[in-house]
């Protein structure tokens, strides 16, 4: 999975595996969560977004299942 920086204060980098659709964020607090089902769509419009931690907190946080690593 390539992971991508992002411009946030508290999110480091984000990956996604399309074939298994899970967007993976690392945050700057050495935390990394799996978010599963995810469309690359939502991806795409995340990694679009001018702000990272809002689009995050809007349309990822509460709307997917994840597990934390």
């Amino acid at each position: 999975m390539t992971k991508y920086p992002v411009n946030a204060k508290n999110i480091l980098k984000v990956g996604f595996d399309e074939e298994k659709e899970i967007l993976e964020i690392e945050f700057k607090l050495n935390v990394i969560h799996h978010y599963f089902n995810v469309p690359i769509d939502e991806f795409v419009a995340f990694m679009k977004a001018s702000d990272s931690e809002e689009f995050y907190f809007n349309y990822i946080q509460c709307h997917y299942h994840f597990d934390i690593f």
